[in-house]
């Protein structure tokens, strides 16, 4: 019989606690795709964000979280992120959804396999 796999949750760690990204629902994700989508573009035509795509990207980035902290806390100057690394988090929120999809596949696969 083989082994599952288990996949630790997505975790961030702000204003000196972690959190772990709890099971995005499908209107948390359209909403990021609608702000990463937007960013995309702008990226594609100047290399840069707008202040208002760096605020939608923080915003973003709680509510897939949960809402577990507040943009405040994420940009706190000692406590939160730094701009690169809420520029990262929000990149890798797309690698953590591709991480949860194939590890759907793996175990579809291994369920075939094996005549589940």
């Amino acid at each position: 019989m083989a082994k599952k796999e288990v996949k630790e949750k997505k975790r961030i760690i702000v204003g000196n606690k972690e959190y772990g990204m709890p099971k995005m629902d499908a209107d948390t994700y359209m909403h990021y795709l609608e702000v990463r989508d937007g960013i995309m573009e702008t990226e594609n035509k100047s290399g840069l964000y707008t202040r208002k795509q760096f605020r939608d990207m923080m915003e973003c980035i709680c509510e897939v979280y949960g809402n577990q902290f507040t943009v405040e806390e994420l940009k706190d100057r000692d406590t939160g992120l730094s701009v690169g690394g809420i520029v990262m988090e929000f990149a890798s929120i797309d690698v953590a959804i591709a991480d949860e999809v194939n590890a759907k596949v793996r175990n579809m696969q291994e369920n075939f396999t094996n005549g589940k």
